[in-house]
């Protein structure tokens, strides 16, 4: 019996120290975001997550679960290979038994602190696998659509294990003249979270490029999808 109550005691002690490190996590996310417009994290998760999502990435691509992503949203949605080049699988963010839950633990945790701490109203989000074919990327555009404003916040969660400069696919954020604000390699277990409204490209991949990219938004997601 004193067994089962010390085990308990340290259980709940190890799960407090996880919530005391994740807000404090989050808070800085939130600080970074009002301050600069982007944070990078890196080694976000535990190694067995980064192999459990690499797992599902590629059990969902040997079913070519995958699609060619487009650009836009409702009427305005159209697919150009020459301006976005990879294919995507949407997620359901709110199956607990997913390999993707550690992961949105997290951006929950992120989410409480951008409303508390930059009043962004987030209230959803949505996301999907992606990858991009060798010679592939996105030319420069902003996530949050002019006809559709409910993206706030992008993220992204990189599973390109051994990367290199010369696999390219770095993600290159820009202010309003253009000039370049950040280049991010897309390194495994990195993730990169920044205002939706800031221009920013995927350079040309050499190799093959994985991640899950994400967006936080300020309305449900079904409400999303009501043209404006």
């Amino acid at each position: 019996m004193e067994q089962s109550v010390v085990i308990l005691d340290y259980i709940r002690l190890q799960f407090s120290l996880f919530e005391m490190r994740l807000n404090a996590l989050a808070e800085y996310v939130a600080l970074q975001i009002a301050t600069k417009g982007f944070v990078v994290l890196d080694d976000l998760l535990e190694q067995s997550n980064v192999l459990a999502l690499k797992d599902r990435f590629l059990v969902l691509k040997n079913e070519d679960e995958f699609e060619k992503a487009g650009i836009g949203k409702q009427i305005h949605y159209t697919i150009n290979a020459n301006v976005r080049g990879d294919f995507i699988r949407w997620i359901d963010e709110k199956d607990t038994l997913s390999v993707t839950f550690p992961l949105f633990q997290i951006i929950q945790a992120f989410i409480v602190q951008l409303n508390r701490m930059c009043y962004l109203g987030i209230k959803d989000l949505e996301s999907h696998y992606a990858f991009y074919p060798p010679g592939k990327g996105y030319e420069m555009h902003r996530d949050r659509f002019k006809n559709n404003q409910h993206r706030m916040i992008s993220f992204v969660l990189y599973l390109n294990d051994g990367w290199k400069p010369a696999d390219g696919g770095e993600l290159v954020l820009y202010d309003e003249s253009k000039k370049i604000i950040k280049q991010v390699e897309p390194m495994e277990n990195r993730l990169v979270v920044f205002l939706s409204e800031i221009l920013h490209e995927v350079l040309p991949c050499n190799k093959e490029r994985k991640s899950i990219t994400g967006w936080l938004l300020d309305a449900p997601k079904e409400l999303t999808f009501i043209a404006h």
